[in-house]
Formats: structure tokens, C-alpha cells, sequence
């Protein structure tokens, strides 16, 4: 079995574990997973809400394949990036401590980590346009992220994902679809879906935003017989987002053209499931980058 990766903060010291406290707030840094090996890849994976991208490293790997393996042992060459969402205001939170006989005390605790606000998450239609100021934010703070890794490897060598609000452009787990009656509606065919994205997401398309992100797709689209590929996986017992919010995400971007790898599983809860996950996420990443 190889060593464990090494782990840092970007802009801290060294670090390979870290318990928050009531004073702590996400930094605008990103903790790296060092590659064990020669770095020819990166993966970006996105936390969930209210989450932070050094706990999510600090226990992803934790989650092992069958043959007792992280996905940094299997992947030696994979640097992998776990940025931290900025604190955002949650109009839901608000509204509902402001009626609490607490409301005094709880003053504060209505400003989360998140990449955009959402009223209910079991109903994400509630008032979509919470999501828009924290969607288009989030995109520009993700591609540069992307911009960065592109000054060591390709485009087509950076792969997106991420968990429950976080889900990136090729795996998700646990996720849902922001807009997705509205996305629905959109033609297949990817010459055609960012203009209609950036339309949905009231993004400029002279100031394309989303540019580096479809670069990195098509990349890794090249070396996958010409459809993005993704990879979604979703327990029956998911309770933080429904299991039907991930059939439906899944059947939205199927329409779409993309060529999804759909894994569901009976049980397993809000994260890599502990028997199958490394496995199915392993084994897709295989097929996409060719390692």
C-alpha cells in the first residue's frame, strides 16, 4: 500500500487534520492533496453546504475500494483540490431563527459556508433567485481555480466533482440540479448548452466565465469517444437531498447528451458509499483519463 498523501493549505502551514470551532469560517484558501507520485492530473472536488474543503480532505480519503486502497493510492499521479465556498447569507435561515424565541442569540448563525443560497433544499424550485448571485460568483472562483491548475497540466487533465451543493461538471454524488425545469428545456447538443446557461445564470456572453471549464470538458471528452462523461451516484436513504433530486439531475443531463455513468445504491447515506463508492468512482476515472 503506498504512503498517505501529504496534505496543505494553500496560504497556511502544513496540515493533516483540523476540528473546527464556533470562531472558525471557510478561508479563501484551498487544501491540496499532494500526487504520490509525478502529477499528470487534477481533481477539484467540491463540498457540500456548510461544509468546509479542508474537513472534506481531511476525510475523503478515509473511504477505501475493496482491495483497501484510497482513491490517492490508486490515483498516485492526481493532485487533488479541495476549495473552501465563502460564507454566504441563507435567506431560510434567516426567516426561520427571526421567529424563534432565540432569535437574539442566534443573530449570526445565518451566514453559512455555501456556494449559493437555496431556500428548501426538498423543494429547489422555492425561489431560485437565491441561487444567482452565489452561482455566478461561485463559477468565477472555481475557474480560476481551474485557470491555475492549467499552469501545470492540460485542460483536458483537470477533472470537476464534488458532493451535494457541490457537484461539479463530472461526478456527483449525492446531488441535485439548480434550475433543472428550466434546463430541461434546453436542446441537447454542447455547442448549444452554455449559451442557454449563461442566459439561465444572467452571465454575460461576451465575459464568458464558464470558457476554461468547457475547454477542460472537451479536453477530457476527446479521450472519451466524444461525450462528456459524468459519473452521479445517490443512496436510497439520502435524506439531505432526496434520492428522486438525483434521478432527476441524472435524467436531465442524460437528455442533454452527456454520457452519464449513473450509479444508485439501497443504502450508504450522504457520502462515498462504503462499499461500492471508491470502486464506481475509481473505475470511471479510469475510463476518462487513460491511468
Amino acid at each position: 500500500m503506498a504512503s498517505s498523501p501529504k496534505t496543505s493549505t494553500i496560504g497556511n502551514s502544513a496540515t493533516n487534520s483540523h476540528t473546527h470551532t464556533e470562531d472558525d469560517s471557510p478561508s479563501d484558501t484551498a487544501t491540496i492533496v499532494a500526487p504520490l507520485g509525478l502529477h499528470t492530473h487534477t481533481v477539484i472536488f467540491l463540498h457540500g453546504r456548510e461544509d468546509f474543503g479542508e474537513d472534506l480532505a481531511q476525510y475523503f480519503f478515509d473511504s477505501r475500494a475493496s482491495d483497501g486502497n484510497s482513491l490517492a493510492e490508486i490515483f498516485p499521479s492526481i493532485r487533488w483540490v479541495f476549495p473552501t465556498a465563502n460564507l454566504r447569507y441563507s435567506a431560510q435561515r434567516d426567516f426561520k431563527f427571526s421567529k424563534s424565541s432565540f432569535a437574539e442569540v442566534l443573530k449570526g448563525e445565518e451566514v453559512i459556508s455555501q456556494w449559493f443560497d437555496v431556500w428548501d433544499i426538498k423543494v429547489p424550485d422555492s425561489k431560485q433567485e437565491l441561487m444567482l448571485p452565489g452561482l455566478q460568483e461561485s463559477i468565477q472562483h472555481i475557474n480560476n481555480i481551474i485557470q491555475e491548475e492549467a499552469n501545470t497540466v492540460p485542460l483536458g487533465k483537470i477533472i470537476l466533482g464534488g458532493i451535494s451543493q457541490g457537484r461539479g461538471g463530472f461526478i456527483g454524488l449525492s446531488s441535485w440540479l439548480p434550475f433543472q425545469s428550466i434546463i430541461e428545456a434546453i436542446p441537447p447538443g454542447k455547442n448549444r448548452i452554455s449559451p442557454h446557461i449563461q442566459d439561465i445564470l444572467q452571465m454575460s456572453r461576451d465575459k464568458n466565465t464558464t470558457e476554461v471549464i468547457l475547454s477542460a470538458s472537451e479536453g477530457v471528452c476527446q479521450q472519451s469517444a466524444g461525450k462528456t462523461p459524468v459519473f452521479l451516484a445517490h443512496s436510497w436513504d439520502v435524506e439531505t437531498v432526496p434520492f428522486t433530486h438525483g434521478q432527476g439531475l441524472h435524467q436531465s443531463i442524460k437528455n442533454l447528451g452527456f454520457d452519464v455513468t449513473w450509479k444508485e445504491y439501497r443504502d450508504g447515506g450522504h457520502w462515498i458509499h462504503s462499499k461500492h463508492g471508491v470502486d464506481d468512482i475509481s473505475a470511471f476515472l479510469h475510463k476518462i483519463i487513460n491511468i
